[in-house]
């Protein structure tokens, strides 16, 4: 058999094979990659070019080789998971590189940290003063996590105590101008309802790129024609006006009304509709 064709079934072997270890690998993303992940990978990128280009001519053993080597770490990697002893070993602690504002320069240098790498980190994570910082820590993977001392941290809607409805994940109802009606049965929708909303904007469906319903019945669209510009719809604004129109419509009719038991009773329904909205509101200004 030719050289070139041979290179070429081993290294698409090598591909089919790394492609079937790569749930024993992991899914550990380049930036959260220790120094050990890192040596461990090239390891194992060097052994299967040696393979590929023939220089270990036992193609069996060689994939024997890679077999042990991606059971190992994966061996290894479950040991990790399991004893905070082997974690610290092979990923290193976290070092406090700052506490309560003072940097802790014996931690810095145990950690192999220099004043201008951590000011640079810093940087990084916005933070350009060494006076905002309350907390700081250096992970296995050697990033910066800070803490912002409290009077630097951004307002929550929890620190001006307003209350706020919880967010659910949207679902996408429309992709590449077809309908997808699994999402639209999870919100309790169906295609009618959709098409209706797409009837009010004057659009086609083959016209929509994407649209997404979120947990409180907004829907948003983008269309392929990016020039297009859309008002999207917006139910929750739409509902909090007609119970305002309702409270204010209750107000006038007990002051119009002559009668004093339905000024009363008009009255009482404005109260009762003032503290639906007063419920609400947290809802649909969310």
């Amino acid at each position: 058999m030719e050289e070139w064709i041979t290179i070429i079934l081993r290294t698409l072997g090598l591909f089919l094979a790394f492609i079937l270890m790569s749930p024993i690998l992991g899914r550990k993303s380049v930036s959260s990659m220790t120094y050990f992940d890192v040596v461990s990978a090239f390891v194992l990128g060097a052994m299967g070019a040696l393979i590929a280009l023939g220089v270990v001519e036992n193609l069996r053993l060689g994939f024997i080789g890679i077999a042990i080597w991606a059971l190992a770490i994966g061996a290894l990697q479950f040991l990790i998971q399991k004893s905070k002893w082997a974690h610290d070993h092979f990923y290193g602690k976290e070092v406090i590189v700052i506490k309560e504002g003072k940097v802790l320069e014996e931690n810095l240098h145990s950690a192999g940290l220099t004043g201008e790498e951590l000011l640079s980190q810093l940087r990084r994570k916005n933070v350009f003063q060494l006076a905002d910082v309350e907390f700081a820590i250096m992970e296995a993977n050697r990033d910066i996590t800070v803490l912002p001392k409290r009077e630097m941290q951004p307002l929550t809607p929890k620190d001006l105590r307003i209350k706020v409805s919880s967010m659910k994940e949207p679902q996408t109802v429309m992709l590449d101008g077809n309908i997808l009606d699994e999402p639209l049965a999870t919100l309790g929708l169906n295609r009618s309802w959709l098409k209706e909303e797409l009837k009010k904007l004057g659009l086609a469906k083959e016209n929509v790129f994407l649209a997404q319903v979120d947990s409180m019945g907004e829907l948003y669209i983008d269309v392929f024609n990016d020039a297009l510009q859309l008002s999207q719809p917006s139910a929750k604004e739409l509902l909090m006006a007609t119970l305002e129109k309702i409270e204010a419509d209750f107000l006038t009719y007990s002051m119009d009304c002559q009668d004093s038991k339905w000024q009363n009773k008009y009255s009482e329904f404005a109260k009762e509709i003032k503290e639906i909205i007063n419920k609400l509101e947290p809802q649909l200004k969310a």
